[in-house]
């Protein structure tokens, strides 16, 4: 049992480093500091897309860690 939830943590762990990877820059900068109009922009789907499956992702690493606690 601890064999198979640390390999699903190995995979999860691999694929949460690929997932925060493929996230485009948010290009904010120093504009943020002072306001920016981007804010007013609502997210495009893409962004949206990736920040649930970044999101999803890292609720399986957090789920499989607490696993892998628990199971020693």
């Amino acid at each position: 049992m601890n064999e198979i939830v640390l390999i699903v943590h190995i995979v999860v762990s691999l694929a949460l480093i690929g997932v925060i990877l493929l996230q485009g820059p948010k290009g904010e900068g120093l504009g943020a500091i002072g306001g920016s109009a981007r804010m007013f922009h609502g997210p495009r789907p893409r962004e949206t897309l990736m920040t649930r499956v970044t999101a999803g992702v890292a609720v399986l690493f957090v789920i499989t860690g607490g696993l892998l606690v628990f199971v020693r």
